[in-house]
């Protein structure tokens, strides 16, 4: 297995370029010039944690990574629900004048990603991807596949409680769990998420958490009109090998790849190694070839 590149992009990469929030459009960071890439970071973070992607660039895209609402650079804006974050997204994308977009949604972001293609149809895209994430949170008899393999609405309200009695206190935590389990994350990485979590509202993110809670996905994604693509981390702590597996079953012609050795966030631990990966889906999704499956992916990749 080869050794986390948990580096950011290097110096070759070319900078973001920050655009703070303003009327009814949400902030953004972008860099690059060609084909779309929308990034939507997850929960408690910005889109900074796309730093690592700087590097598509050279590869001919014009990356763009929006900040959700109570989420840096838009901190200040309304909005707590996954479709009021889609609605911002849709409203960027309209006023970029982007064709031919790729989406790819990290953790939350994916849900976003998922309601840009439930409740906005019209938007040209081109495929939407998703990043270590299951279509629905809360788990059943019918879906074990939710967060932790177990995760109960009452669960969500609690930890919205604890998100607004102390979300400074509780940061380090969630940081924590976007890594690799048996892995604690470098200094410098730990700083960077510190960072990032530091730039969020807490009343925003309870509401986030529990509207997460309420979403499902999976007819959305059986339904998709566009070629999608899942990314997962091999070793996340949030999402066993399996929520991928019967993510891909709800549209068997998905990409899907898997970064070894990885968590929750692959992009950040090991961006390289994402970032191929990345590529690899894009291509395929533009070909319509047919998704690798899961046991083989993993084959191909120790």
């Amino acid at each position: 297995m080869d050794a986390p590149d948990s580096a950011p992009a290097g110096p070759a990469s070319p900078p973001f370029a920050s655009h703070p929030a303003r009327g009814a459009l949400p902030g953004w960071r972008e860099t690059g010039q060609g084909r779309p890439l929308l990034l939507l970071h997850g929960w408690s973070v910005t889109g900074e944690a796309f730093d690592g992607q700087r590097a598509l660039a050279l590869a001919g895209f014009r990356v763009i990574a929006p900040d959700h609402a109570g989420h840096g650079l838009s901190r200040e804006r309304d909005g707590t629900t996954i479709t009021a974050l889609a609605r911002d997204v849709a409203g960027l994308v309209a006023h970029l004048g982007l064709t031919d977009v790729v989406v790819a949604g990290w953790s939350m972001g994916a849900m976003v990603a998922w309601a840009l293609l439930r409740d906005h149809p019209g938007l040209p895209l081109a495929a939407v991807g998703s990043i270590d994430m299951t279509p629905r949170l809360v788990t059943d008899a019918a879906w074990p596949h939710g967060l932790h393999g177990h995760y109960e609405i009452a669960h969500a309200a609690q930890m919205a409680a604890r998100i607004r009695a102390d979300w400074t206190r509780l940061a380090p935590s969630v940081a924590l769990g976007m890594w690799s389990a048996g892995r604690r994350p470098e200094d410098a990485a730990m700083q960077r998420i510190a960072h990032m979590a530091g730039q969020c509202d807490a009343w925003a993110l309870a509401a986030l958490w529990e509207d997460m809670a309420r979403q499902d996905f999976r007819e959305t994604l059986r339904g998709a009109g566009l070629p999608l693509f899942h990314l997962y981390g091999e070793a996340s702590r949030l999402y066993a090998p399996a929520v991928g597996t019967a993510t891909l079953a709800l549209r068997p012609g998905a990409g899907f790849s898997v970064v070894a050795g990885a968590g929750h966030s692959p992009h950040m631990e090991q961006p390289q190694a994402f970032n191929a990966a990345l590529l690899g889906l894009i291509a395929r999704a533009a070909s319509g070839q047919q998704a690798v499956s899961p046991e083989a992916e993993r084959g191909q990749q120790q």
